[in-house]
């Protein structure tokens, strides 16, 4: 259905058409441009959903807005012979002000009021993964709306007009706690809407090295590198080697260790564990006084090194033929004693022995050879 008003100065007519919709009435008020003048050049009474037009009838002119309310979406439109005209559809209440660029004192205006501004913005919520992406939120609305997240590692789109989608980028998630950001939408009226973006976190990472420190005799100090993005926690077997307890993320465990000037050589073994990963063991391995270096020249060939009982062992080109061949454990008590020849391979087996650390030594008249064994049982 149709139905029409005229405004009639002169001989211009501005006509307005109400057009009907399954929701009800929507106006179309048309204002003629011609000469020096919009006609009407005021129109007091627009309602919710109309649209303005405004049709060239002759000259060249421009519809441009100068004062507007708070919220509302300018223009600047020609409008002539090959621009003939150009709609508008007010977002919010108030009275809006509009001029030609070409003529100055060709002004005109109209007035909004019963515009009622809606919002909806869905999902409330977007999971996604640790790794860096995007994901999508749809906004339903009229109105100009704006967008802003609270978290610097989720940036979305700033604001936009009537239907849109907000698209949210986010970086990857390092840590292995899950994080949430707020995005919080905002229409001028209405309460905000906030909805999230909640992300998983990494998988659990652990890493120390080295596997293994060699120390003298004296007290002292040395250094394990943690690499990890977990809290993390290290324990020590031995009392005479204590280490920095616990740390989170990157870090360095401290081990200390006491004098060791009136015993054989020993080794502390250091649990770092981080919570549902596999325990990660390393050792400070300290020299002693019972003639067995920890650090000596590697001059012999053993594997598999850890062993489960049986182990090769290769011995080195020494300048001499015989070398006699010894096995000890950590206390220093022979299990093992024998003669053997310089580059030739031979089989231990240790497997009657108890689990633990023992030393293989070859000594000849051009030196002393030792080397450290893992029992593993």
């Amino acid at each position: 259905m149709k139905t029409y008003k005229s405004y009639i100065p002169g001989l211009l007519i501005a006509i307005l058409i109400v057009l009907f919709s399954s929701t009800g009435y929507s106006t179309k008020w048309l204002i003629s441009v011609a000469d020096f003048q919009f006609t009407p050049a005021s129109i007091p009474n627009v309602n919710a959903g109309d649209t303005i037009r405004w049709n060239w009838v002759s000259g060249t002119h421009t519809t441009t807005s100068t004062t507007i309310p708070s919220g509302a979406t300018s223009w600047d439109h020609p409008i002539d012979a090959s621009n003939t005209f150009f709609e508008y559809v007010p977002g919010v209440n108030g009275t809006f002000n509009y001029h030609c660029m070409h003529h100055p004192s060709m002004t005109g205006s109209f007035t909004v009021t019963g515009f009622v501004s809606t919002l909806l913005v869905t999902p409330s919520n977007q999971n996604v993964t640790y790794v860096v992406g995007t994901t999508d939120f749809t906004v339903t609305s009229n109105s100009s709306w704006t967008a802003v997240s609270n978290q610097t590692w989720c940036t979305c789109t700033p604001s936009g007009t009537g239907n849109g989608i907000i698209v949210a980028n986010y970086v990857s998630n390092p840590l292995p706690a899950q994080r949430v950001a707020s995005i919080t939408v905002t229409v001028t009226g209405l309460t905000p809407q906030v909805v999230t973006v909640t992300q998983d976190g990494a998988p659990k990472t652990l890493a120390v090295a080295p596997p293994s420190q060699n120390v003298s005799m004296p007290a002292g100090a040395t250094d394990f590198t943690v690499t990890s993005n977990s809290d993390w926690t290290a324990v020590s077997n031995q009392t005479w080697c204590t280490v920095t307890p616990s740390g989170t993320g990157n870090g360095t465990i401290v081990a200390n260790y006491t004098d060791n000037s009136s015993g054989p050589p020993r080794v502390a073994s250091i649990t770092v564990t981080v919570s549902g990963l596999a325990p990660q063991v390393v050792t400070v391995n300290q020299d002693g006084t019972t003639g067995i270096p920890v650090n000596t020249v590697n001059s012999m060939v053993l594997y598999p090194n850890p062993t489960s009982g049986a182990i090769t062992l290769v011995t080195g080109n020494m300048a001499v033929k015989k070398e006699t061949l010894s096995v000890m454990d950590l206390t220093g008590r022979l299990v093992y004693s024998n003669v053997v020849f310089a580059g030739q391979q031979y089989t231990l087996d240790l497997s009657s022995q108890p689990g633990g650390y023992y030393f293989i030594q070859l000594v000849s008249d051009a030196g002393v050879v030792t080397k450290k064994v893992i029992l593993d049982k």
